[in-house]
């Protein structure tokens, strides 16, 4: 069990109550999505919150702000020697093409953002070599000209540092950051040939982010151990390159080395996509750190934004009490209350197979998942609820080359159960109603990450069920985020076109509301 961080209280460490008061009741009032956070003065916690069926100790897909722990594991290469910040990108991919720009590719270059060359996030990476598709894209701009946000720069740093080291980046970390913070060796998505994502795919209990943040913010040290190695770490959290000048506002201050700047004064940032922040108050003793689930996160952004702006005021000694019985009062992430059951419709469908056809990008899993998920998912082509002891609801489904149960909670509490896509195995903590006499809703929310995923299936016909489909994001959630975080936001008319007719076009495919047909029982 990981060791935890000591606690204290915000007034006797200096910050004030109601500054975090006011922000998570704005997040509540304002729904930002907020899955736990933790706020850390002097090296101690002095306020968290979580909703169920979150905790400190939940690992937490990071996304992009696993590219800040890449980061760090460079500065650790670095320092040993085993690399270097202008190493081209040949030296440890002889193999792959060596035309001109690729040979004047560097590590720096990669870990600033600057190589020169667009990957999508939709490019086809199942069963494909990551690495060749990186050599073979055709750069826009000579290294070191145009930042242009990319996952695929840190997959290839990772890959870098798994052959300079010999080793996977997880079991060169563990030694270096992850055992020296008490920290348990957490989980990485790896690609074909075991070389983990880098850009995105670390997961992460708060806790353990709250310790990596910490350390940052004392210069490397932990516990009176130098445990990052102070000279790269004071480079890669200061401006080395310019971002983009329009978009989200955090966006838009610079880059270091896997690390943003931010609008607070002498501050920086890891960031991952909807709302997975760790920040540094570099003069303030002051991290914070917060999983979240939100699409549209610079509102999210924002509120963090005001609370810093009174956070080292005076602190209102009245706010305190008040602050932890809000943080106590946080419910769980899905409202879905306990009604009365229809037995009669359960027991009728009690073990029937409906079997459906649906394009490969519907899976259980979110969009955002699956999008980058290096294993076949989707296609699902068939449901089955089922009844087991004492009454208890369960749903089956099949999809790709997966089949899962999970079991459903009926009484408005999650029931948990695992589920595997390939090296995944995750957590589904699903609730289940019915909404009306011939509806029952379904929500599943995968505990790893912030994603859920919404079933409604409609009885009304009996010959043929429909089930809607939705989940937060969705494709439409994910396609506005990547257009605000590019630097280009869209005026409100293209966006209210994308929002009301090309996105409910795209949901066809990748959401769509199956209609099933009885196959069996």
């Amino acid at each position: 069990m990981e060791k935890l961080l000591e606690r204290s209280g915000c007034c006797e460490s200096g910050i004030n109550p109601r500054a975090v008061y006011d922000f998570v009741s704005r997040c509540e009032r304002e729904g930002l999505g907020i899955d736990s956070f933790m706020l850390i003065k002097g090296g101690k916690v002095v306020a968290e919150g979580y909703h169920k069926p979150y905790g400190p100790l939940t690992p937490h897909v990071e996304f992009s702000l696993s590219k800040s722990i890449v980061s760090l594991a460079l500065g650790f290469a670095v320092s040993e020697g085993i690399v270097s910040l202008d190493d081209s990108i040949c030296k440890f991919f002889p193999e792959y093409g060596k035309e001109a720009l690729n040979k004047r590719i560097t590590l720096r270059h990669l870990v600033t953002m600057t190589a020169g060359k667009m990957i999508g996030m939709a490019a086809e990476r199942v069963q494909k070599d990551w690495i060749k598709l990186f050599f073979d894209t055709v750069p826009i701009a000579p290294p070191g000209k145009l930042f242009l946000y990319v996952n695929d720069n840190f997959y290839l740093l990772s890959a870098a540092l798994s052959r300079a080291a010999g080793r996977t980046l997880t079991e060169y970390l563990y030694p270096r950051l992850f055992e020296p913070l008490g920290i348990e060796k957490p989980f990485w998505e790896t690609e074909q040939y075991g070389y983990a994502a880098g850009g995105w795919g670390l997961y992460l209990p708060i806790e353990s982010l709250a310790k990596i943040m910490i350390c940052c913010s004392q210069k490397g040290v932990y516990e009176g151990r130098q445990v990052i190695p102070a000279d790269y770490l004071a480079e890669a959290t200061k401006y080395q390159v310019p971002t983009v000048k329009h978009g989200q506002i955090d966006v838009t201050k610079g880059y270091g080395y896997g690390f943003w700047r931010t609008s607070v004064p002498d501050s920086y940032r890891a960031y991952g996509l909807y709302g997975q922040l760790g920040y540094v108050f570099e003069n303030n003793d002051t991290v914070f750190v917060m999983n979240s689930g939100i699409a549209r996160d610079m509102h999210l952004s924002a509120a963090i934004d005001d609370m810093f702006k009174t956070l080292w005021d005076e602190p209102e000694k009245e706010y305190e009490s008040k602050l932890r019985g809000l943080t106590a009062s946080l419910g769980d992430k899905d409202n879905v209350p306990s009604r009365p059951r229809n037995t009669e419709l359960e027991e009728k469908y009690d073990g029937v197979t409906f079997g459906t056809s649906s394009s490969k990008f519907a899976s259980m899993l979110s969009v955002t998942m699956s999008t980058v998920f290096n294993e076949p998912t989707g296609r699902i082509d068939r449901m089955t609820l089922h009844r087991g002891e004492g009454g208890r609801l369960g749903l089956y489904w099949r999809e790709g080359e997966f089949d899962n149960r999970i079991e459903l909670g009926m009484d408005g509490e999650y029931a948990v159960s695992e589920v595997r896509y390939g090296q995944l195995v995750l957590h589904a903590c699903a609730k289940a109603v019915w909404v009306n006499s011939y509806v029952l809703r379904v929500v599943v929310r995968m505990l790893e990450t912030p994603l859920s995923r919404v079933l409604e299936f409609d009885f009304t016909d009996e010959g043929h069920v429909r089930v809607r489909n939705d989940s937060f994001p969705n494709l439409g959630d994910l396609a506005v985020y990547y257009v605000d975080f590019s630097g280009f936001p869209l005026p409100k008319a293209l966006d209210k076109l994308l929002a009301k007719g090309i996105v409910p076009a795209i949901l066809l495919f990748g959401e769509p509301t199956f209609r099933l047909k009885r196959v069996g029982s």
